[in-house]
């Protein structure tokens, strides 16, 4: 909803409320939307490292609906204890069923997904 502020959303570290760990860093995650929606550039992730860094990799896409899957997939260093956010661009990394995969280097990573609403 636009103009409204969301509900109490806990800290992304330790796997609690929105943020989900990785349990195994090389399966990572698999983020579907929401029912009945799917990803667009309105799409945000928050990725953060625990105390000993990581690198999460965004994996490209299948061909089609990933028109620019060729461009490979997106890695994202993160110092000790670092946060980051980043707006990806499905074109790069949708697969064919509307997930979009996410893998870490460190089990102690987690992500967040949010989208933001559309303006009625």
């Amino acid at each position: 909803m636009v103009n409204a502020r969301s509900a109490d959303l806990p800290d992304a570290g330790g796997g609690s409320g929105n943020g989900i760990v990785a349990t195994t860093a090389s399966d990572g995650w698999v983020v579907s939307p929401a029912s009945g929606e799917q990803f667009d550039e309105r799409t945000w992730f928050r990725v953060t490292a625990n105390g000993t860094g990581d690198t999460a990799t965004f994996k490209a896409g299948d061909r089609y609906p990933a028109q620019r899957a060729d461009l490979g997939d997106l890695d994202m260093v993160l110092a000790a204890s670092d946060s980051r956010f980043i707006v990806i661009e499905t074109s790069r990394f949708l697969q064919n069923d509307g997930t979009i995969l996410v893998t870490a280097t460190d089990a102690g990573t987690s992500l967040t997904c949010m989208t933001n609403p559309k303006a009625p």
